[in-house]
C-alpha cells in the first residue's frame, strides 16, 4: 500500500483526538470539497477518510476486508453505537 506521509499524519492525529468520529467527519469534508469540484483536495480527503478506517481497524484489532468501507462497518456495529456523535467546533470562514 502506498500511502502518501501527509495523509498518514493527518489521519493518525485525527484517529487520536477523534476516534471513530474520524471517518464521518472526512466524508463529510470529502462530500462538501466533491460538491464545490476541488478535485484535488477532494482526492486528499478521500485518501484521510480510508487511512483513518484502516488505522481504526488496525487499532480495535479487527482485520477487514479490503472492500469494506465506512458504512458497511457503521452497519455491523450495534445501534447505540451509531448515535454518539462528538461536537467538533469550526470556526466559520
Amino acid at each position: 500500500m502506498n500511502t502518501d506521509l501527509d495523509v498518514l499524519v493527518f489521519a493518525t492525529r485525527l484517529v487520536d483526538e477523534l476516534g471513530e468520529t474520524a471517518i464521518r467527519m472526512s466524508r463529510v469534508r470529502l462530500v462538501e470539497l466533491t460538491a464545490a469540484n476541488h478535485t484535488r483536495a477532494a482526492a486528499f480527503w478521500r485518501d484521510v477518510m480510508r487511512t483513518c478506517e484502516r488505522l481504526l481497524s488496525e487499532r480495535s484489532g479487527r482485520r477487514l476486508p479490503a472492500g469494506l468501507s465506512a458504512p458497511a462497518i457503521a452497519a455491523a456495529q450495534p445501534a447505540a453505537a451509531q448515535h454518539k456523535v462528538a461536537h467538533v467546533p469550526r470556526p466559520i470562514p
